[in-house]
């Protein structure tokens, strides 16, 4: 149910336009770097991969999703490329809405979370690498049970250990990063229970540390430095994440780079 009246504007469905483009949380101008690099750069179509291996183990391909903080719709683009129709995106910024018009999408919603405009509207929701920019993570989650429908599930990454921040972090506006146990603790105490919890990224830890040592000394002001990836490397790495991801589920589930889990709505 959509529970606030909307202005549509461009084709985008307006909740909230009082939203700054320069918000504390991620700035506007974020996604159009973002839209440079996320279709060719390892870590993207890695992890957009990976998430489609496990999210087809619990969502169906005629569930009703939502993307939430989707950016361009980059991942809600590939996932209906892999058979999923029905999907909505949403995202605080109309600049990133416009992206996902060019990837076909007609149900897009501008709004912020904190409000958000659903009660008991979908199936499941996908909200990846958001979770780590908003300050009140536990009302953010809060905002996407009630608008889940009953045992309705949430798909989301996050940034893993707090021993792998560095500068780089900041510069994109992250608050915090996750570990399996905190994470877990804060689903289940918002009215979800976790279906499958797996680190991934974590053949480029060592890279992640050193990324820590090379921002540090630097000093460098542009998160979007740390995007900028010779072809070759970024070759080589997307073979090696690929591996990973094809065997994941029997390598020790202990640390990694990127965290995902799968809850589902109690």
């Amino acid at each position: 149910m959509i529970t606030q009246p909307c202005n549509v504007i461009d084709g985008i469905c307006v909740f909230h336009d009082d939203i700054d483009t320069d918000h504390e949380d991620y700035p506007a101008e974020g996604l159009d770097v973002l839209f440079q690099h996320e279709e060719e750069h390892f870590w993207f179509v890695s992890r957009r991969e990976f998430i489609l291996k496990y999210l087809r183990k619990y969502i169906g391909y005629e569930s009703k999703l939502i993307e939430i903080g989707a950016g361009t719709a980059n991942v809600a683009h590939y996932l209906m490329q892999n058979g999923y129709k029905n999907i909505s995106v949403g995202e605080m910024h109309r600049n990133g809405l416009k992206y996902a018009e060019k990837y076909g999408f007609v149900s897009r919603y501008q709004f912020d979370l904190m409000r958000a405009p659903f009660e008991a509207e979908f199936d499941a929701v996908g909200f990846f690498d958001v979770l780590e920019h908003i300050e009140d993570d536990e009302g953010a989650i809060r905002q996407i049970h009630k608008l889940l429908q009953p045992e309705g599930y949430l798909v989301l990454t996050v940034p893993a250990h707090q021993w792998l921040w560095s500068r780089f972090d900041v510069l994109s506006g992250h608050k915090r990063r996750y570990t399996k146990q905190a994470l877990r603790t804060l689903l289940e105490r918002n009215g979800f229970e976790v279906m499958e919890a797996r680190y991934f990224m974590m053949a480029i830890v060592p890279l992640l540390l050193l990324r820590k040592m090379v921002f540090a000394e630097k000093n460098e002001t542009r998160a979007e430095a740390a995007l900028s990836i010779h072809p070759f490397t970024n070759r080589i790495l997307l073979m090696l994440t690929r591996l990973e991801n094809s065997v994941n589920a029997w390598l020790p589930n202990v640390c990694g780079g990127s965290l995902m889990m799968i809850a589902r709505r109690r």
